[in-house]
C-alpha cells in the first residue's frame, strides 16, 4: 500500500472511530456530525464500540414523564419508525428511548451553546466599551498635555507643578493608548471563540437520517446491498463505502 492509500485508509478509519467521544451536551456536535456522516461498511471493532457508546448512554437515561408534548413526540417518531419497517416491539421501544435521549442531549447542548454565545457577546460589548474609553481618555490627555505645555510657555516663571503637568498628561495618554492593542487582541480572541461556538452548534436534528443510521448500526434494519460491517482489513471496502 502506498502512502496515499495509507492516508485514505487512516482517514476512513478515523471517520468511524468514536472512542474519544461521549454522548454529552459538551461533545454533542462532534458526535452528531460524525454520526450523521458515518459511512458503511464499518470495522467490527468500531461498530461494537459505537453500539456500546449508544447503549450505555441509553441504559443510564431516564425518560421524562409522559406529558402531552412527550407523548406527541413519541407518536411522531413511532410513525417514522414504522415507515422504516422497524416493527419489532422491543427494537421500536429501544429506538424511541435512544431518540428521546438524543433530543434531551440536543436540548441541553443548545442551552449551553446559547449561554456561551451570550457570555461572549457580553464580553465583546464590554471590550468595545473599554476600547472607546481608552481612546477617549488617550485623546483627552493628549489635549490636556498640549494645553499645559502652552500654559507653561505663556507663564514667565511657571510653578514646578505646571512644568510637571505635560509629562504627567503625556504618561497618561501613553498609558491609555498602550492598552488599545491588547484590547484589540482580546476582541479578536473573543470573536474567534464566538465563531467556534456558532460553528459547533447543532441547530436542528435530522431525524430521518438519525433513525436510518441508528437502525443500521444497532442491527435493527437491513438494507439490500448495504454492508454495515466487515471483519477483515479489506482496503477495497474503503472505496466502496457509501453514505446511508
Amino acid at each position: 500500500m502506498d502512502m496515499l492509500q495509507k492516508d485514505k485508509f487512516r482517514s476512513w478509519e478515523i471517520a468511524q472511530d468514536f472512542s474519544n467521544l461521549a454522548l454529552t451536551p459538551d461533545s454533542f456536535h462532534a458526535f452528531y456530525v460524525k454520526f450523521i456522516n458515518l459511512r458503511f461498511p464499518m470495522m467490527v471493532a468500531h461498530l461494537l464500540e459505537l453500539r456500546y457508546l449508544i447503549n450505555h448512554a441509553a441504559d443510564g437515561y431516564k425518560e421524562p414523564p409522559l406529558t402531552p408534548d412527550y407523548r406527541q413526540f413519541r407518536e411522531s417518531l413511532r410513525n417514522a419508525l414504522d415507515s422504516f419497517s422497524i416493527d419489532n416491539p422491543r427494537h421500536c421501544e429501544r429506538m424511541l428511548k435512544i431518540l428521546s435521549l438524543l433530543r434531551d442531549i440536543h436540548y441541553k447542548h443548545s442551552i449551553l451553546s446559547r449561554d456561551a454565545e451570550q457570555r461572549l457577546r457580553n464580553a465583546m460589548a464590554a471590550n468595545r466599551s473599554k476600547r472607546q474609553k481608552a481612546a477617549h481618555y488617550g485623546l483627552f490627555f493628549v489635549l490636556a498635555g498640549v494645553c499645559s505645555g502652552v500654559l507653561w510657555l505663556a507663564i514667565p516663571e511657571p510653578m514646578v507643578l505646571i512644568k510637571l503637568l505635560p509629562a504627567l498628561y503625556g504618561y497618561l495618554s501613553w498609558y491609555y493608548f498602550h492598552k488599545l492593542p491588547g484590547l484589540e487582541q482580546e476582541q479578536e480572541k473573543l470573536t474567534s471563540e464566538l465563531n467556534d461556538v456558532l460553528r459547533r452548534r447543532v441547530n436542528s436534528l435530522n431525524w430521518k437520517t438519525l433513525i436510518h443510521k441508528l437502525a443500521l448500526v444497532l442491527g435493527y434494519k437491513r438494507v439490500p446491498g448495504v454492508e454495515v460491517f466487515h471483519s477483515e482489513h479489506d482496503h477495497d471496502h474503503r472505496d466502496r463505502s457509501v453514505y446511508h
